[in-house]
């Protein structure tokens, strides 16, 4: 079944409350919806979000990138089309997209849901931990809902406020968890080396889960030694692909890489590498890149995949609640998990 149209739209989702990192604040979140159709009436989509603060292209690039390509794809069948799909490095997020939208059209092809084109493992219900923003104004509260919502792991942004003062909330916040509850922490590159040591030295008695990317220049010795200091893994993230390019795995300096398929460019050279890291005994754990819910969707089933043939982790994957409209149905999470059916496709359906 050929491709016979091929398109892509622009969006833009507006946050419930403007969404803060350490390289900004966004009231909204824009990006493409790629819609490829085949001549039985078969549409795939796939979500190409850039975010350059990240690594990757942007957006005016990523246009630049799908006007160029998808004119090309028309009369392919999705099997060849794979062939065209380059520039996972220069347009990683182009390339997501428009890999997605190519396994969303193929497994509907086949009638079979996505994950069965990465895996003929079946699947688990996939992880999800809960995202409750920085220490802030009701950040118990914020921790409360998700508790109550069935979340066990809550993901937990560091890196905005002074070291004593953030751990301080920190250490308050712990007290009002349940015993079966724990954080994960994301500095996003905050800090410097003294203060790492400072912040690290007073987490060891705190239900710590992880913590990605403490430190500003993510010097991989200084890592390594920060690593030895903690009971809990050490996460790369933004850094991972930098630190790829002059390194091999088995250097990795800490114990766990955060996988953004949106930076890597797609599903396939995501699960590539998350069955390297399992040879050389490194945990895996998928997160969005704040996609809508046309990402999102492909991006369970790859955790559902990579699941099936490693150690299942907790993935961060329930961001589609911090927009107050999207372009489709988001999963369903049932206490802290989803579990994917049989219908073919990603499960994406495009609000009309």
């Amino acid at each position: 079944m050929p491709i016979t149209g091929a398109r892509f739209d622009a969006y833009r989702l507006p946050f419930v409350t403007p969404w803060r990192s350490k390289a900004g604040t966004w009231q909204f979140r824009e990006g493409w919806l790629i819609q490829l159709t085949d001549d039985q009436g078969n549409s795939g989509y796939g979500d190409a979000a850039p975010l350059p603060e990240i690594g990757t292209e942007t957006l005016r690039e990523s246009a630049q990138r799908l006007n160029a390509l998808l004119p090309t794809l028309i009369g392919w069948k999705t099997e060849q089309a794979f062939n065209l799909l380059t520039d996972a490095v220069a347009t990683p997020a182009s390339r997501f997209g428009l890999e997605t939208a190519l396994l969303d059209l193929q497994s509907k092809q086949r009638a079979i849901p996505l994950y069965r084109l990465l895996t003929d493992q079946e699947p688990k219900a996939v992880q999800i931990n809960a995202s409750i923003g920085s220490l802030e104004h009701k950040i118990i509260e914020r921790a409360s809902s998700a508790i109550t919502a069935g979340y066990s792991t809550l993901k937990l942004k560091l890196g905005l406020y002074p070291i004593a003062q953030e751990l301080s909330q920190l250490q308050h916040l712990c007290a009002q968890l349940p015993e079966h509850c724990t954080l994960r922490l994301d500095a996003n590159r905050a800090w410097k080396t003294d203060e790492a040591t400072q912040l690290i030295s007073g987490l060891d008695v705190l239900p710590i889960e992880s913590l990605e990317e403490p430190l500003k220049n993510s010097d991989p010795e200084m890592l390594r030694e920060l690593q030895k200091l903690v009971p809990f893994d050490l996460a790369l993230d933004e850094s991972l692909s930098t630190f790829l390019l002059q390194h091999s795995l088995n250097e990795l300096p800490v114990s766990r890489i955060i996988i953004k398929p949106t930076l890597l460019g797609g599903l396939l050279p995501s699960l590539e590498l998350i069955q390297k890291a399992h040879r050389t005994g490194i945990r895996c754990v998928i997160t969005s890149s704040l996609e809508s819910s046309a990402g999102i969707w492909p991006l369970l089933h790859l955790a559902a995949a990579a699941d099936a043939h490693t150690e299942s982790v907790v993935h961060g994957l329930a961001t589609a609640n911090l927009f107050k409209s999207d372009l489709g149905r988001a999963p369903a999470i049932s206490n802290g998990q989803v579990q994917l059916d049989d219908r073919p496709g990603s499960g994406f359906i495009l609000s009309r």
